[in-house]
């Protein structure tokens, strides 16, 4: 075979496709990518968002990404030392991506929760502006919409989970912050987010207030079909 010794084992393919995946098919790395679609992140808020990557495999991961040219790490002298992570334009050209796997999963597989899966519905949030249509040139949405997202805890109401899912011209984010007392808000316990996101599920288990076509909009997101 051209460019191998005989009887050597060739371990990479010569194709645009084996090429691109030897670089982004580690499932870690793309939930990385997706996870930094809103903007900077510290390295401490991606640790708590990745509790079931140990250290050492998240390093890794980081490492491969600023190889290729993906994310930039950028230190801080400050006690305790901070490292803020950030998508370069290179990276971002791989979100469209990610939304289409997550579109091509929604409409084949997507499923309530299998046996061993960990559930974060936070992370079904972050994804949701990849799952936004790219906007087009004859109409886009003309206001921004905000919609709060909590993932209530009953048992101690502080320690909520809070986002805002932001939607305008076309264009959509996710932040991790309260949002304004005029937004519109979505609320429920993990078990309620989870059923409401699962293929078939009702949403009226979820409390919602405030604009109810912008509340159905976003569950909509997750619909198969």
């Amino acid at each position: 075979m051209p460019g191998h010794e005989l009887g050597e084992k060739p371990r990479r393919q010569w194709a645009p496709d084996a090429r691109a995946l030897s670089v982004v098919g580690d499932r870690w790395l793309m939930v990385i990518v997706r996870d930094l679609a809103a903007g900077p992140l510290r390295l401490d808020e991606l640790r708590r968002w990745l509790p079931g990557v140990s250290a050492g495999a998240l390093e890794s991961r980081l490492a491969k990404l600023a190889d290729e040219g993906l994310i930039v790490r950028r230190r801080f002298r400050s006690l305790p030392p901070r490292v803020d992570l950030e998508l370069t334009d290179l990276g971002r050209s791989l979100l469209p991506v990610i939304g289409e796997i997550a579109r091509w999963e929604l409409r084949t597989h997507w499923s309530a929760p299998r046996a061993g899966e960990w559930i974060d519905v936070a992370a079904c949030f972050r994804l949701a502006p990849l799952l936004v249509a790219a906007p087009s040139a004859a109409g886009c949405d003309v206001a921004a919409a905000a919609v709060a997202l909590t993932i209530a805890s009953g048992t101690a109401p502080e320690q909520s989970e809070q986002y805002v899912f932001v939607r305008e011209n076309g264009r959509a984010r996710v932040e991790h912050r309260p949002a304004p007392e005029t937004a519109t808000r979505i609320e429920g316990d993990q078990q309620q987010w989870v059923a409401a996101l699962s293929p078939g599920a009702a949403n009226g288990d979820l409390r919602i207030a405030g604009d109810t076509d912008a509340a159905r909009a976003f569950l909509a997101l997750f619909e198969s079909g």
